[in-house]
């Protein structure tokens, strides 16, 4: 019986820890990175959810913006990070799908490192071009390209992003030449083609779409099967002679391997809080994205199929960067 009674009360106290964790978490500001540079759709993206996360957790979540590399630095910082649930990853699909496919000494693994917590949104890509190009479709667009053979260029936010690789598709999918300039972001890339020093450029809808609205530049085309809420007047690359062409970006968030099951229940169930929060989608809607909000096994599927979708992408476009 004394054995029984003592076996209980320990078991009791060794439960204590994990059920003061669940309680007690979070217990100080919670960091949210985004591996871009400022300005671009993910900042605008997480700045948008970690408002409504901080709210439901009950501190505050601040977004930390550390670029470079096509998103491999702020990724690897976090894959290092402790894993007590103070520091996520905002990544982007198919970011996280194309980097392990292009860069050859890749410090992290986004299966082995990485927990999903929940993919939060979906945002068409766009193809926008200066406004003084003389180019007003698609059909334009390509034929303008073959009379100026390797005179057009387009920007992208670096070297192996969806923005290049789309950029890369179009080009081999219309048979034509184009001149790639990579950019550290999305932002300056968009400065240059609003400021006529490039020719066009495939932006996430979020960050194009106030220059858009401006008339600085003009969209061309949206690169979903379907077109945007926010455009639509604007025709699919589909629409325009281009079936097989299809890219979105999507973002998602992630913990560093070895982070609580409570931890990520709890963030989980915040992410997807700030999904099921009306005015939080109001304002996502409002910049071109489409909620989600997803349990984290949806995640870990979708992060999977990313993966099989943008192999035989990469392989064909032939992108390696050491």
């Amino acid at each position: 019986m004394v054995r029984a009674g003592l076996f209980l009360f320990l078991s009791f106290v060794a439960a204590l820890p994990a059920a003061a964790a669940q309680v007690e978490y979070p217990r100080q500001p919670i960091k949210l990175v985004v591996p871009f540079a400022p300005g671009g759709t993910a900042e605008i993206l997480a700045r948008i959810i970690a408002d409504r996360m901080s709210c439901d957790l009950g501190q505050a979540v601040f977004v930390e913006t550390i670029d470079g590399a096509g998103s491999t630095v702020g990724t690897e910082t976090v894959a290092r990070a402790k894993p007590d649930g103070y520091t996520l990853l905002m990544n982007t699909a198919p970011s996280f799908a194309i980097n392990p496919l292009i860069y050859r000494n890749l410090k992290y693994d986004i299966v082995r490192d990485f927990v999903p917590i929940s993919w939060m949104t979906r945002t068409p890509n766009v193809l926008v071009v200066r406004k003084n190009l003389p180019a007003n479709s698609i059909t334009e667009l390509v034929t303008y390209a073959k009379k100026n053979p390797g005179k057009l260029n387009y920007g992208s936010s670096g070297n192996g992003t969806v923005l290049h690789l789309s950029g890369v598709m179009f080009a081999q999918q219309a048979g034509i030449e184009m001149v790639h300039v990579p950019y550290r972001g999305g932002a300056p890339a968009m400065n240059d083609l609003v400021g006529g020093v490039i020719d066009l450029v495939f932006d996430n809808l979020p960050a194009a779409l106030p220059q858009i609205k401006a008339g600085n530049v003009r969209a061309l085309a949206v690169t979903t099967k379907t077109r945007s809420k926010e455009l639509p007047l604007v025709r699919t690359l589909a629409e325009q002679g281009f079936p097989d062409f299809a890219t979105d970006t999507s973002s998602v968030i992630f913990a560093p391997k070895g982070t609580p099951p409570a931890v990520i229940a709890r963030l989980s169930r915040a992410a997807m809080a700030a999904a099921r929060d009306a005015e939080t989608a109001t304002r996502l809607n409002a910049v071109g994205a489409e909620v989600i909000g997803s349990m984290p096994e949806v995640l870990a599927r979708f992060r999977d199929q990313q993966m099989s979708y943008w192999a035989p992408i990469v392989r064909r476009a032939g992108v390696r960067i050491e």
